[in-house]
């Protein structure tokens, strides 16, 4: 059986908001044991673990696992919604396929919106996580970079960070995916072949808040999302920057839809990292009360600080 997490120790955190940054989100006085050992664990065994991922070969449990239930819920402070989606189809696996025009095409339109004034974008038209995006990159330039992008169904992040003028893309998914493009490769975590610290930049937008749950085919683990959040420090170069978003307000499991980061969950999230800036932040929207179909995903530009002895 599976053990549980205990965080009834987690000391509650206190947030600062400082020239529209968020700060104070990568510290906590005291911290899991789950989470402290994750970070204590060398990056080659962390990614090696990665790699023995299978391929996407059955579908996710219709309901959480009895035994896992109290770590997913942080010990009953998380609350626990329903709606089931098996993105495995039936655990087959799928395969997203986008030719060269129709990634070239995404390429044209991002660089259309990233040559306007963030002020002046047609916010209409354009998600609020997307304008957020664009933001940062203004701020945090990834020109010349070498980019992983984890978690994509279509390449329309890779796109934008193309025409912000990266030099390479790849893009890590558990499902295979083919983005007929020479400045862009994707693999899935078996078939990848692991370089430490090979990175500038990491991306993961709407995708770290579904690691464990089994949506994908990605084994069920109620501290998924915290492993992949290790896994991108390990990638990452010394001081690279990781641009991240997750659904934000009241903690909550929906199983096996998402995650949703209140004030339990969100610091254990962004343990480890030094903060850069938010976009898109509200702290009221961290405690607001909101059905977790409406989802809110500020960007998040986090740093890679070095080696573990360095935090």
């Amino acid at each position: 059986m599976t053990r549980s997490i205990t965080f009834c120790h987690v000391l509650l955190y206190f947030f600062t908001i400082a020239s529209g940054a968020l700060q104070g989100l990568d510290s906590l006085e005291d911290v899991p044991q789950e989470l402290q050992n994750l970070w204590d664990t060398q990056c080659d065994r962390i990614l090696e673990r990665y790699k023995d991922v299978p391929p996407v070969s059955q579908s996710p449990p219709k309901e959480m696992p009895e035994d896992t239930i109290s770590m997913f819920t942080m010990d009953g402070k998380v609350e626990v919604g329903k709606m089931f989606v098996d993105d495995t189809i039936g655990g087959q696996g799928t395969h997203y396929k986008y030719p060269l025009t129709m990634v070239e095409d995404m390429i044209t339109s991002a660089k259309k919106l990233l040559e306007v004034p963030v002020q002046d974008l047609p916010f209409r038209r354009i998600p609020k996580m997307d304008q957020w995006l664009l933001a940062a990159l203004k701020e945090h330039p990834v020109d010349g970079k070498n980019v992983v992008v984890f978690g994509s169904m279509q390449p329309w992040y890779e796109a934008i960070v193309l025409a912000a003028g990266a030099h390479s893309v790849h893009t890590m998914e558990y499902n295979n995916v083919s983005y007929d493009h020479p400045q862009i490769t994707t693999s899935i975590p078996s078939t990848y072949n692991w370089e430490l610290e090979g990175f500038d930049i990491a991306l993961s937008i709407s995708s770290f808040d579904h690691d464990g749950l089994g949506r994908y085919g990605d084994p069920v683990n109620p501290i998924g999302d915290l492993l992949a959040m290790r896994i991108a420090n390990c990638m990452l170069k010394s001081n690279g920057l990781l641009f991240l978003t997750v659904p934000v307000g009241p903690d909550v499991v929906v199983w096996n839809l998402h995650r949703r980061y209140g004030s339990f969950r969100l610091p254990l999230l962004l343990y480890g990292w030094r903060h850069m800036g938010s976009f898109g932040w509200e702290e009221s929207k961290l405690t607001q009360k909101v059905d977790w179909r409406r989802s809110y995903e500020p960007v998040h530009v986090l740093q890679r600080v070095g080696a573990r002895d360095e935090l």
